[in-house]
């Protein structure tokens, strides 16, 4: 289960337009039953460029993107932002404080922020297979984990071949939402989790 408390806060500075749309988004999301959590990070192992995501909503076990693009900032980013992370999520938004004239993401749906939040544009659900590219980003000690390597053979498989071992996995995607989503020490009970917390101290 996805735990709304146990996600990691970004580091990316807050800008200041973004922050206003944000805080909007939060009631708004709030109000409808999700769970939000603005300036969140994701537990993978490539730093900020693909872990810091503006806001992200949570219910029933989905996760929804919300990347923020005020008319200061430039709308054609959150195409690869949305792009590198879609495997972690189930739909995402681009939300604005203006109506573009064009928008050109086709799996994404598009919020209109200003006195008032209207959604301009429903998401579609996202791919349900993790590239493998994905499955690289994450932490090698989450993969050795999810593949039941004990401490002794912890660093004599790569994460590539890690990896491509669990490719084909079933609930591939669960399992990929909740490593991504459970903070870095993965010690808050998640079911696919069975080392000793003394060895994730070690490794850690």
């Amino acid at each position: 289960m996805i735990k709304a408390d146990n996600i990691l806060k970004s580091s990316k500075h807050e800008g200041r337009h973004e922050s206003v749309i944000i805080k909007k988004l939060v009631v708004f999301f709030e109000n409808l039953g999700y769970r939000a959590i603005p300036h969140a990070r994701f537990n993978i192992a490539w730093g900020n460029i693909l872990s810091d995501v503006d806001l992200l909503l949570l219910k029933n076990d989905e996760i929804i993107l919300v990347e923020v693009k005020s008319s200061k900032d430039n709308l054609k980013r959150a195409r690869r932002q949305i792009e590198n992370v879609k495997d972690y999520v189930d739909y995402a938004y681009v939300a604005t404080d203006y109506i573009p004239r064009k928008f050109s993401l086709r799996n994404a749906g598009l919020i209109y922020v200003n006195g008032n939040i209207v959604i301009l544009k429903s998401p579609k659900l996202l791919s349900d297979n993790p590239r493998l590219f994905s499955l690289y980003s994450l932490p090698k000690k989450c993969l050795c984990r999810w593949t039941k390597i004990r401490n002794q053979s912890y660093s004599q498989k790569s994460k590539s071949e890690l990896a491509n071992q669990i490719l084909n996995s079933d609930a591939l995607k669960p399992k990929v939402k909740e490593i991504v989503t459970c903070g870095l020490n993965c010690d808050h009970g998640c079911p696919i989790w069975d080392f000793e917390k003394t060895h994730m101290i070690r490794r850690g």
